[in-house]
């Protein structure tokens, strides 16, 4: 026969099983967890998270960047047109001279490289869809879609141009 522990209670001077203590911190912990509501859709505020991060890597909070046609990067029509000729020269080039070479044995550097951009590319997706969530609930499609209050805000305006980094290098397809 097996005898369950005791807890004391304090409260209510009784002594209760072991057990029911254990249920009871479990209640506890589950009724402190924050839930999810339209305004927090994943129950806590994810962007004060991305915000320490994008300091840690940028040096500079999010809120600061804007958009600035011809000082921001690929904001001229100049600056995206050599950088697709750039891309299309190391694509087609890369090709021409590795044509009548042994390929590299790169696999596990594009299973790094793929690991990171869907890591990154959930974590933006995520950050969407705590900026989005609100605002379509709360406003409608058009609003989100159309009015610069709604879809163009700071910290969307941020993610639309924060996203992972554009392969270089793509393998070709046999």
């Amino acid at each position: 026969m097996r005898l369950h522990q005791a807890h004391f209670d304090p409260d209510n001077l009784s002594v209760a099983p072991a057990h029911q203590s254990q249920s009871s911190n479990m209640a506890d912990t589950l009724k402190n967890m924050p839930l999810p509501t339209i305004d927090r859709p994943f129950g806590v505020e994810l962007w004060p998270i991305f915000d320490t991060a994008y300091r840690i890597v940028m040096g500079s909070p999010p809120t600061k960047f804007m958009f600035i046609p011809g000082v921001t990067p690929l904001s001229t029509i100049t600056a995206c047109a050599t950088m697709l000729i750039t891309y299309y020269m190391t694509i087609f080039g890369g090709r021409e001279v590795m044509k009548n070479r042994q390929p590299f044995n790169l696999n596990g550097l594009f299973m790094v490289h793929n690991l990171l951009l869907t890591a990154i590319s959930f974590i933006l997706l995520v950050l969407f869809v705590e900026q989005l969530v609100p605002t379509l609930w709360h406003n409608g499609i058009f609003f989100a879609v159309c009015d610069k209050r709604g879809g163009w805000t700071p910290h969307l305006v941020t993610l639309y141009y924060v996203r992972p980094p554009q392969p270089l290098f793509v393998k070709p397809s046999n």
